[in-house]
């Protein structure tokens, strides 16, 4: 195994327990008016920052690991592995690694990725889900319930990456 490989799998390990962390541990829960139960947590910052830092390839791994993980560990909601919520794990790696991997911090890139993320990946395929799991009559119930929080988060989200970005882009100074 090469030095640069090493150090990736080592950052994608470390990736998939910040997930796991994240998602399982620490989420926040919340009933909007009139829709369904949503968990607001910062997976998407861990997808994004594994994107940038290791890669499409390797996100896309570290995604898919942390759900199939994760759901061993402690499993949310119906307490089921569904693997289309792990194909959705790894594509989100994949969509923001594409995006922002070996670039740059810069905001525009950040909400372009965060964007494609929520409305390309996440709320197309999580309704698909819901509908196949029978959560919603079909696909367009649950997407237009959820395309209003879904569409909130991005700037948050895009907000909290570029931040973290730049913070670890830029090390501290000696003063």
């Amino acid at each position: 195994m090469k030095k640069y490989e090493l150090r990736y799998l080592i950052l994608a390990g470390l990736f998939v327990a910040l997930d796991i962390i994240c998602t399982r541990f620490l989420p926040a829960y919340f009933l909007p008016p009139g829709t369904f139960l949503v968990r607001v947590g910062l997976q998407a910052l861990i997808f994004a920052l594994a994107g940038w830092t290791i890669g499409p390839g390797w996100a896309m791994g570290m995604g898919m690991a942390s759900d199939v993980v994760g759901v061993l560990i402690n499993p949310t909601g119906t307490g089921q592995f569904f693997p289309g919520y792990t194909l959705t794990a790894g594509l989100s790696g994949l969509m923001y690694g594409l995006i922002l991997y070996k670039r740059k911090p810069h905001l525009l890139r950040v909400v372009l990725a965060a964007a494609a993320h929520m409305l390309l990946i996440a709320l197309p395929l999580t309704s698909l889900w819901f509908m196949m799991q029978g959560y919603y009559p079909s696909f367009w119930s649950s997407f237009w319930l959820a395309l209003p929080y879904r569409a909130a988060l991005i700037l948050p989200y895009s907000l909290l990456i570029f931040g973290l970005q730049k913070v670890l882009a830029n090390p501290v100074k000696k003063l």
